[in-house]
């Protein structure tokens, strides 16, 4: 419909439809009558005229010799707006880097948000906690983050630039240390010869074995600097973050951590126990048959994955990985598709930029890691802005809400928006400082974008048993290529459903969302037989 007939009377639409159908079908593209018919019979259904308006429409199509009007069916998922993220609320370092790097590799901001904020998060896990505002929790400040786009958008362009400084950092650190650590491995490969020879043959010695244990054990270990890994197993992955002092960080622009997790090595065994207990500080123990027992008291893992839709649709229907609250944890990113528009020649990053962000995250990674993990407070202006924040996800979760569905979800986002809050906060400030109402602001505002993410995410996993089968229906209905079927043969394509009341329920769901469409086929003999017209558009 054309925006000057939105306010028509049911009158002046009637008198109008013969003109206004006649436009319609000089359209050849068929997709393109459809979109208008479809807003003709949405304005008719508003009128109270819709039966009056479709016999018009269809008689006029049948005298043009023109193929029946059809509406668009409706979409079983909902609709989510795609939003961009909010550069203008990183640190200015942080966003004036990132604009940088989207020029450079030729993507979206989204692209490029949550990788950075994962950087964030494996320099500074297990150094800081965040309090909650208004009681004596606190939370850790790892991410776990997914950023989703199809192959030849650049992930891996920009997923390199971002860990170019940890990867500086890291072999920087092992160049220098690396007497140290084979002084070590040598110490430590000598004195347990020693102790294998102490406890065989006819020097034997229950007393020595019992000196080299304690000296072992007082042996002050030091390994290779590891921060970073892609392709590991949990029990590999635990090992690596003992020796590391209970941190690592998965980062990939792969995935293929997912297909590990989820028992590709293990006879799809899946073992998520080290990833859920990693995101909070929760003590996680791997008992082993062959070698020691690895205990972690706090560990603190970041994943920060970059992937293509296709896995991503394999691990969100994995009913180990949301029923057991892992995807929940994390934080997603859909960004605009940019390929097939990107330039052959794109402004270089500037070298002051650079700069400025390897000496940000140089000085992260290098900030101590206690004991006890350093607690950032709230100012007043902070307490108050997540003190609202806070209420406005309850409100969500209420019926007819945001979060209706998705509360697993919804419940946990409040603390991620408090994760990102500790890391933008030690960014800009010390620790000693509290944390601050900008700060709080940019952090739910993030939160905010995140909200909307996560219904993409999310969009398909909590669909009713109604939808679900509606879905089975029409999915059977396209193996038949066909564009008309009898409700027998419909039937017999869907055995799955039992109950014959369902399944004329479910027939009635989807004449109702415009995807097929109920005729009398009339005979001579016995019953009418009852035949439903396919929606080419599906």
């Amino acid at each position: 419909m054309q925006e000057k007939e939105i306010h028509l009377t049911a009158e002046q639409l009637l008198s109008r439809m013969p003109s206004i159908i006649e436009n319609v079908l000089l359209k050849r593209d068929l997709h393109e009558r459809a979109e208008i018919f479809t807003g003709i019979m949405t304005q008719a259904r508003e009128l109270q005229i819709e039966q009056q308006i479709y016999d018009i429409a269809q008689k006029a199509a049948k005298d043009f010799n023109e193929p029946e009007l059809w509406e668009l069916p409706e979409k079983f998922e909902k609709e989510v707006d795609s939003q961009p993220f909010p550069v203008s609320s990183l640190p200015k370092t942080l966003a004036d880097y990132l604009k940088a790097i989207c020029e450079f590799v030729q993507v979206n901001s989204s692209m490029a948000a949550l990788p950075m904020l994962s950087v964030l998060s494996l320099c500074l896990q297990g150094k800081a906690i965040v309090a909650y505002p208004a009681n004596a929790h606190t939370e850790s400040i790892n991410l776990y983050t997914l950023t989703i786009a199809p192959p030849g958008e650049r992930k891996s362009g920009v997923f390199k630039e971002l860990i170019r400084p940890v990867e500086e950092f890291q072999r920087t650190y092992n160049e220098l240390h690396r007497g140290d650590i084979e002084e070590y491995r040598s110490k430590r490969q000598f004195l347990e010869h020693q102790k294998q020879a102490a406890m065989s043959g006819k020097n034997a010695s229950l007393q020595r074995v019992q000196e080299l244990t304690k000296e072992l054990c007082e042996l002050e270990q030091v390994h290779e600097l590891s921060l970073i890994c892609s392709d590991t197993t949990p029990e590999a992955l635990a090992a690596e973050m003992f020796k590391q002092g209970g941190c690592m960080a998965v980062m990939d622009d792969e995935g293929s951590v997912f297909n590990v997790i989820s028992g590709i090595y293990t006879g799809g065994q899946c073992n998520i126990n080290l990833f859920l207990k990693a995101y909070d500080g929760s003590p996680h123990t791997i008992f082993r048959r062959t070698s020691d027992n690895i205990t972690l008291d706090s560990p603190y893992l970041t994943i920060g994955i970059m992937t293509q839709p296709q896995l991503f649709s394999q691990t969100m229907s994995n009913p180990q990985f949301s029923g057991r609250g892992l995807m929940q944890r994390f934080l997603f990113s859909f960004p605009e598709g940019r390929a097939g528009s990107q330039a052959y020649k794109s402004e270089n990053i500037p070298l002051n930029l650079q700069k400025a962000y390897d000496e940000l995250i140089t000085r992260l990674l290098r900030m101590p890691k206690n004991p006890t993990p350093v607690k950032l407070v709230h100012d007043k202006e902070s307490y108050n802005i997540f003190h609202d924040y806070h209420d406005m996800l309850q409100s969500k979760m209420h019926s007819g809400g945001m979060f209706e569905n998705m509360k697993e979800y919804a419940s946990k986002h409040f603390g991620k928006v408090l994760k990102i809050a500790g890391l933008l906060h030690l960014c800009e400030h010390s620790p000693n400082e509290p944390i601050n109402g900008q700060t709080a602001l940019n952090a739910v505002t993030i939160g905010l974008w995140a909200e909307n993410q996560a219904l993409s995410a999310f969009n398909g996993l909590e669909e009713d048993v109604i939808t679900q089968n509606a879905m089975y229906i029409i999915s059977r209905i396209k193996t038949s290529d066909k564009p008309e079927l009898s409700r027998r043969e419909i039937r017999r394509l869907c055995k799955a459903i039992k109950e014959e009341q369902k399944f004329d329920e479910l027939l009635e769901f989807l004449e109702d969302m415009k995807y097929i469409k109920q005729i009398q086929n009339d005979t001579n003999k016995g019953r009418p037989s009852i035949k439903y017209i396919i929606n080419p558009f599906i």
